[in-house]
């Protein structure tokens, strides 16, 4: 018999040579991919992409002496971001039972109504109250709320370290004649656009004779645009009058 030839070792059609180079180039690809993946230590993981060949991220201890791990993705010639499904990311020391309560990141949704977004500071002790900050959206267009707050509502305080600006709040101070001695005299403020539907306006004139100069300051005609500052005082000496107005 003579030796089989080369032609008759290939598949009998087409169609069966190309699926073996197909299933060929799938074993190729899991090879490639395994032998990457047994390259990665301790110190380093990085995530392929299914061909075994792409950069997507990378995972690997963090050396700035505080610990735990940094991850990125790949910058640069594609921005990579990641997704985590609904769930939470918690935190505590690597040593068990100091922290009886992991700090976390929690995301919440029922996919129609709502999407909540809860930081929480966790506690030291299983009785201590938690910092919580939840990040609300509501369907149809209604208005999302930042809380913050105590674990289940409680109060909670509330520092910031800087000025304070709201979209409800505007302040000012404005300097007024009065026309004549003992005669109320006003001067407009406008160009307001504080938000909300109820508007609640203060004045308070800036003086060192409350009561024997100045008999008083008030104010009228609140919205959202601006309002109406009074001052009445004994005589006509210029006086700045503090305004503030609140939506609620």
């Amino acid at each position: 018999m003579p030796p089989p030839r080369q032609l008759d070792q290939l598949p009998a059609d087409a169609t069966s040579l190309a699926r073996r180079l197909v299933a060929l180039e799938r074993e190729v690809k899991e090879l490639r991919a395994a032998r990457r993946l047994g390259a990665a230590t301790a110190s380093l993981v990085r995530l392929y992409s299914a061909d075994g060949t792409v950069l997507l991220a990378e995972l690997a201890p963090d050396d700035s002496g505080g610990g735990g791990l940094w991850t990125r993705g790949l910058q640069s010639p594609i921005n990579n971001s990641s997704y985590l499904g609904s769930g939470e990311l918690s935190f505590r020391p690597v040593e068990d039972g100091l922290v009886q309560v992991p700090g976390r990141v929690y995301y919440n949704s029922d996919a129609y109504q709502f999407s909540d977004l809860t930081l929480s500071s966790g506690s030291v002790g299983t009785a201590d109250h938690q910092a919580l900050m939840r990040l609300e959206s509501v369907f149809a267009g209604g208005t999302p709320y930042v809380y913050v707050q105590a674990e289940s509502g409680g109060q909670c305080g509330f520092d910031v370290s800087g000025v304070l600006t709201a979209g409800s709040l505007a302040w000012g101070q404005v300097s007024i004649t009065p026309s004549a001695a003992n005669t109320p005299t006003s001067a407009n403020v406008t160009g307001l656009s504080v938000k909300g539907s109820t508007f609640l306006g203060f004045a308070v004139a800036t003086t060192t004779a409350p009561g024997s100069q100045v008999t008083g300051a008030s104010a009228t005609s609140v919205t959202s645009s601006g309002l109406t500052v009074w001052v009445t005082r004994t005589n006509t000496t210029a006086t700045n009058v503090n305004w503030w107005v609140i939506g609620l």
